[in-house]
């Protein structure tokens, strides 16, 4: 029980924000191990793999959800700790838990690079990927249905916010779910998307191989597309920002300061999004590539085209 019993009530029907918000991660990281799933099926099929998107998937589940996810939660869970001691058990045990998944993602990481070298077969990424995969499930399952609803019940109003007043519990931003999808994981965004609508249309239509890969062409631009507009929104409030400072603090200069300040910005606009256009036509020929190989596997195995 709380220690104090003079404690406000807890925060009512609606379960708090941050709670929330980290239901919403589940979601993100529910969809990237369906993803994982569906290569690893695909690895026992003996079916075409796409090794670097498998890469990406772990290489994500431990840049991020391991290094500011679990992190978060365990911050929480320790607040609770404070509070309410008899959870105290159980809160060492879901932190202990973080800590042997991150351990795991970085084994299973560390089998899909040498499965790629040639040095491991197929059947060890699938088996330790799906402990792995089963791992996340049954652990996000236990926070969903007990933990959260749990702590919900113990902290209050105030409790959460002294919790948002701390800086390590801001949400980073997510590389592959965020506003701007960073550079190193955009195949798997995308594949993260094409497998979410698959989701939606498996069962109701055949896959047509040329309308898929013109799909995902399309998911592609409208990738480069807000891409570009966040890197020019965020170059045109830089520009705005700085011109206020330089303003303010050299008001004679700044004419001459704002053009200068201003030319730096547009050619560090330019390389940007110059990156982007090679990007965006590099993710378009990979995607035409695919579409080959799955069309010359169509053909081997007698399909109509």
């Amino acid at each position: 029980m709380p220690n104090d019993a003079r404690r406000e009530k807890p925060t009512g029907p609606h379960e708090a924000a941050m709670l929330v918000a980290l239901r919403a991660e589940h979601r993100h990281i529910a969809a990237v191990m369906a993803l994982l799933s569906q290569q690893l099926n695909a690895i026992e099929r003996g079916d075409l793999v796409d090794t670097h998107v498998l890469y990406e998937i772990m290489d994500y589940m431990v840049t991020w959800p391991d290094r500011f996810h679990h992190p978060r939660e365990d911050l929480i869970y320790d607040h609770v700790a404070e509070i309410d001691h008899g959870m105290a058990g159980e809160v060492r045990e879901l932190e202990r838990d973080h800590d042997r998944m991150a351990r795991e993602g970085r084994e299973v990481l560390y089998v899909i690079e040498r499965w790629r070298a040639g040095e491991l077969s197929g059947r060890e990424v699938v088996d330790k990927g799906r402990a792995y995969v089963k791992r996340a499930h049954e652990h996000m399952n236990l926070e969903e249905e007990e933990v959260f609803p749990l702590i919900d019940s113990v902290l209050t109003r105030s409790d959460w916010r002294d919790l948002e007043a701390e800086d390590s519990l801001n949400p980073a931003a997510d590389p592959v779910f965020g506003r701007r999808v960073q550079r190193e994981f955009r195949h798997l965004a995308r594949k993260v998307r094409r497998s979410l609508r698959h989701g939606v249309e498996q069962g109701a239509v055949i896959e047509w191989v040329g309308i898929e890969a013109l799909l995902e062409s399309w998911e592609v631009m409208t990738m480069a597309w807000q891409g570009g507009a966040t890197i020019t929104g965020d170059h045109l409030r830089s520009s705005l920002r700085e011109a206020v400072y330089i303003a303010l603090d050299r008001p004679l200069q700044a004419p001459l300061l704002c053009a200068a300040n201003n030319a730096r910005l547009t050619l560090s606009w330019l390389e940007e999004l110059s990156q982007l256009t090679r990007d965006t036509a590099s993710d378009l020929a990979r995607v035409n590539r695919e579409r080959k190989d799955r069309m010359r596997l169509l053909k081997r195995a007698g399909a109509p085209r």
